[in-house]
């Protein structure tokens, strides 16, 4: 499965793709949303995106807003982020992210999350 990561730090890009590797899937990395919407624009196999909150140009949650009000995608979106207050959670999930991932995290916690939102 083509994943793509939507992360300002390529530190966690390398991480995460490196898991996503092992598991045999493809990951592709767009460093803010701006970048994402491009790639989404490009590429028409993305099955799911791992989203951060906190990013330069356009954020996790003006990205999601954005994918509301035009749909930019259809695929699951999963945020993967450090922010963990309950409100922000509440107000991912209303603009359509359909899981929350705490930054740090396991593959475990990663491919429990992908079995979640893909089956």
């Amino acid at each position: 499965m083509k994943i793509l990561v939507v992360d300002d730090s390529k530190a966690i890009f390398m991480m995460v793709s490196q898991m996503l590797e092992d598991g045999g899937h493809e990951a592709v990395w767009a460093e803010d949303g701006v970048k994402a919407c491009e790639k989404l624009g490009e590429m028409s196999d993305i099955e799911l995106i791992l989203l951060d909150w906190n990013m330069p140009n356009m954020s996790g949650v003006e990205f999601l807003e954005k994918n509301q009000a035009e749909e930019v995608t259809k695929a699951p979106i999963v945020m993967m982020t450090t922010e963990n207050k309950p409100d922000y959670i509440k107000r991912a999930l209303e603009l359509g992210a359909v899981e929350y991932i705490m930054k740090p995290f396991t593959s475990d916690i990663l491919f429990n999350k992908i079995e979640l939102v893909i089956d």
